[in-house]
């Protein structure tokens, strides 16, 4: 997810350390991946989105695989859920707790190695606080659009969805998402099925096979313009906006999308991993996000043809960022929040390398510049910290200038040290190895040595 900057850009653990002044508090602890005796591996999400009320409700049933013996309860996040129910599909006896924040289940008998567990959890949200966000009409502002929209990054998934809302939990997932027949509903991965009902709705079933961590899941729906671009090695392109845009307003946003593909994939040597590329942008909604399949953007993005003129270089850098999470974040996904640098430091880096390819020297080298000059900003006049630190009080404070521009010149030292065959030959090795897994630090670390023979 792009940071904004003057330049470009619109726990588990009891150890207390000293804070590094500036970015951490007193108090700050350190952070680790949890636990996960029953590990989930699919999320079947079959819920109402009641845009008019700004609600959702339904039943999410997560389906869990146990790692060891003897393993009989989970934990997962759910914040200021009503009328929660929890059971177990196939009539195993289990009991919940549920205080507002984290829903408790417990089976009566434990589980096996191996063994597969689901847990139907029925439950309804109005207004949540953060994750899922509503619009519509207003007496103060009749023509405000209608959307339903998630937003994640870092950890809000939990405001509306029962998960483990930590990276390191990541779930194939079903849709069954149901609202009114006039919106359009998207979601992660393929459209599998459409179903009209009596009522005026319908229910849109979306599939990914594909792990997904909790702040990568997305959905949205609402009364949408859309623009198809065609296909991409067979897999559809579409933008989506709010009505008070056009076709040729997303066009113009976005319609470099298949090129900005066809470098990116044959750049890193590995196939687009997911079933299609929609991108949608909604008023108010902020920055960009990377969601597997369903890149986010806020309006502000969406190009009449006079802010073209100034902001297709911006959008376009921006485009490169979000599709780089695509292999850097989404198919290979950092192990937890200490390891950010993984996905958001190689975004940033892909940014200049597009640049080598599209604009040439001058505009690589600068933009490189530009990175250290608002690292060194933030290093010299903030604080200075570890790029891989695991004390923090919220993760959404690593997401930071030593994150994003200070992790992309430390990429570019590490590939002028290794040369540009072994430094992407390394890369594209590591990206094959690691897709569909968890990554740490020394995983990519142990890959380019692997590559260069270096001790790196």
């Amino acid at each position: 997810m792009p940071l904004i900057d003057d330049r470009r850009r619109v726990c588990c653990a009891s150890h207390h350390r000293e804070p590094v002044e500036g970015f951490t508090t007193a108090g700050a602890t350190d952070h680790y991946p949890p636990e996960m005796g029953l590990e989930p591996v699919h999320t079947d999400i079959d819920l109402h989105i009641d845009l008019e009320g700004r609600a959702c409700e339904g039943t999410v049933t997560v389906t869990f695989k146990a790692r060891r013996d003897g393993v009989c309860e989970v934990t997962l996040d759910a914040v200021a859920f009503e009328g929660v129910e929890v059971v177990d599909p196939e009539g195993r006896s289990v009991s919940f707790s549920y205080d507002g924040l984290k829903l408790h289940a417990v089976w009566l008998e434990a589980a096996t190695r191996g063994e597969v567990r689901r847990l139907a959890i029925a439950y309804k949200v109005v207004k949540p606080a953060s994750g899922l966000f509503f619009s519509g009409p207003t007496e103060a502002y009749p023509q405000q659009a209608w959307y339903a929209a998630t937003d994640h990054e870092t950890e809000r998934a939990r405001h509306w969805l029962p998960c483990i809302d930590l990276p390191n939990a990541r779930t194939k997932l079903d849709f069954h998402l149901r609202a009114q027949s006039r919106f359009t509903i998207l979601a992660n991965g393929a459209q599998v099925g459409e179903e009209s009902h009596d009522d005026g709705t319908k229910t849109v079933h979306w599939r990914l096979d594909f792990p997904c961590p909790s702040y990568l899941v997305c959905m949205a729906i609402g009364d949408f313009t859309r623009c198809d671009d065609g296909e991409f090695e067979g897999l559809p392109v579409a933008y989506f906006a709010s009505r008070e845009h056009t076709e040729d307003d997303l066009r113009r946003a976005f319609g470099r999308t298949k090129d900005i593909l066809a470098w990116m994939t044959g750049h890193l040597d590995m196939a687009f991993p997911f079933p299609k590329y929609y991108q949608f942008a909604l008023p108010g909604f902020g920055g960009a996000m990377e969601n597997i399949s369903l890149v986010s953007w806020d309006d502000i993005f969406v190009l009449d043809a006079q802010l073209a003129k100034e902001w297709t270089w911006l959008v376009d850098q921006i485009n490169v960022h979000e599709m780089a999470h695509s292999y850097f974040g989404d198919a290979v996904v950092c192990r937890d929040f200490a390891h950010a640098w993984l996905k958001e430091s190689w975004a940033t880096y892909m940014e200049s390398c597009w640049l080598e390819h599209s604009k040439g020297q001058d505009e690589f080298r600068y933009n490189l510049f530009a990175d250290a000059h608002s690292y060194f900003g933030e290093a010299d006049g903030s604080y200075k910290r570890p790029i891989v630190t695991r004390t923090f009080n919220p993760s959404w404070d690593m997401y930071d200038m030593h994150l994003y521009p200070g992790g992309a010149c430390r990429l570019h030292t590490l590939r002028k040290e290794l040369g540009d065959d072994v430094f992407w030959g390394g890369v594209q090795a590591y990206l094959k190895q690691y897709k569909g897994k968890v990554v740490e630090t020394d995983d990519f670390r142990r890959a380019l040595e692997e590559h260069s023979g270096r001790s790196l």
